[in-house]
């Protein structure tokens, strides 16, 4: 619906022109419909998120707002309703994402599945602001009338929500270009067009006769109830002040009665909006360090065994054969006596290196009393000899010959031995 269209619409609505609410309801069903449908897996509970936020609506309609969208006035509407279903829900099924279920090609799977894991990493407010700004496509002045944002605040928290989905999605920004929505951008609309929502027709159609109904009839109670005047007993007309003035419209009556009805409603609503906040806080801490909560009880086993098998050690030492691997395939020949340190040492920093680096037929290491290191490598083609000498915990290239096979002269070289 054209915007222009839509305000004459709700100016209309709210002069007392009730059946403009059926041109809303028809304009903006079917994204209030995925907006529910985004967020809640259980279809029934959609379908009655979607009914009961259309019935606030046509009961509120002298506080529809004017300077919003009225999509935008739905969502708010609804979300508070979203909200509890998802604090209801089992942890974490409603994390993330709930409607993507079209057809894929080959890498789509892939892209659902990153974002997916992000999004459960990610606090309740923090998957709300991108799934408005992503999938709803909402401007960030609206996220104030939707999640009641201060304006002050609004800015600085979308930034911080953009940049944790970046690092989440892409690692840290190298180049520290502090631009994240256009990289997010790409990557959510993949994931947008790949969504299964089906639109309910039938329901439309049923809430369409139930609407035009209860126009006729000037029912707007969500119960279903028709509210009517008693005269013996008012309980919405006790005070003169509270009477409507220039109308006994029963819809009028019912909407000025329910004022202090509402803000109770509202305050009720702000209290479970603050539980499903601290709900999520604990299950984003166990979702985040449950790698670590997991590990407690297997390391303090772990230590348990150290601390016995070194108590046990001096009584087992002698005579038991250790145990040295190494990457090398071929079985490597060591002389000298060499500590245990020693000898892992060397195994980490010299022959693991040069079995990583060469096909090596045949290796002899020899581990000197000056602590200098000998090592000879039979490799197709030619014959290496090594010298190693220990400087800052590493294993450094003292001497390096090529020979036997070599067409080369044999040539000395100092360097680190990562760099060949």
């Amino acid at each position: 619906m054209d915007l222009y269209v839509e305000r004459q619409c709700v100016d209309n609505l709210k002069k007392g022109d009730t059946k403009q609410f059926l041109l809303l309801f028809e304009a903006n069903f079917r994204d209030l419909f995925k907006y529910v449908a985004r967020r809640v897996a259980d279809r029934q509970e959609v379908e009655k998120i979607v009914r009961l936020t259309f019935l606030d609506a046509l009961g509120q309609i002298q506080n529809t707002p004017t300077d919003v969208g009225y999509v935008i006035w739905l969502y708010s509407l609804a979300k508070p309703r979203v909200w509890d279903h998802i604090a209801k829900s089992s942890f974490p099924g409603q994390q993330g994402l709930i409607s993507v279920s079209g057809k894929r090609k080959e890498g789509d799977d892939d892209v659902v599945e990153k974002i997916d894991r992000m999004m459960k990493k990610l606090s309740l407010e923090e998957r709300e602001i991108l799934r408005l700004k992503f999938f709803e496509e909402v401007a960030d002045g609206d996220l104030i009338t939707i999640l009641s944002i201060e304006e002050g605040k609004l800015g600085p928290k979308i930034y911080r929500v953009l940049k944790r989905a970046h690092f989440l999605l892409f690692g840290e920004d190298k180049e520290k270009k502090k631009v994240y929505f256009g990289k997010l951008s790409g990557l959510f609309e993949k994931v947008r067009k790949l969504e299964g929502i089906e639109v309910s027709e039938v329901l439309k159609l049923s809430l369409k006769a139930d609407f035009t109904n209860r126009i006729e009839r000037k029912n707007f109670a969500i119960n279903g109830e028709v509210v009517k005047e008693k005269k013996t007993k008012e309980p919405f007309m006790a005070k003169e002040s509270e009477k409507p003035k220039g109308s006994n419209d029963p819809a009028k009556i019912f909407v000025e009665a329910v004022k202090e009805m509402r803000e109770e409603e509202a305050e009720e609503k702000e209290r479970q909006q603050h539980k499903v906040e601290q709900r999520e806080k604990a299950y984003d801490f166990i979702d985040r360090w449950k790698g670590v909560l997991v590990l407690i009880p297997i390391l303090l086993f772990l230590w348990i065994l150290i601390l016995v098998g070194v108590s046990l050690w001096g009584e087992f030492d002698e005579g038991v054969e250790r145990e040295y691997v190494n990457t090398c395939e071929i079985e490597v020949v060591y002389e000298g006596e060499m500590s245990d340190g020693v000898r892992r040492g060397i195994d980490e920093g010299i022959t693991n290196r040069i079995c990583d680096h060469f096909e090596v037929r045949w290796m002899s290491v020899v581990y000197s009393e000056t602590g200098d290191v000998f090592v000879e490598v039979d490799v197709p083609d030619w014959f290496l000899e090594y010298r190693f000498a220990r400087k800052n915990s590493d294993w450094k290239i003292k001497k390096y010959e090529r020979t036997a096979h070599s067409y080369e002269k044999p040539w000395e070289i100092w360097r680190n031995f990562g760099s060949l």
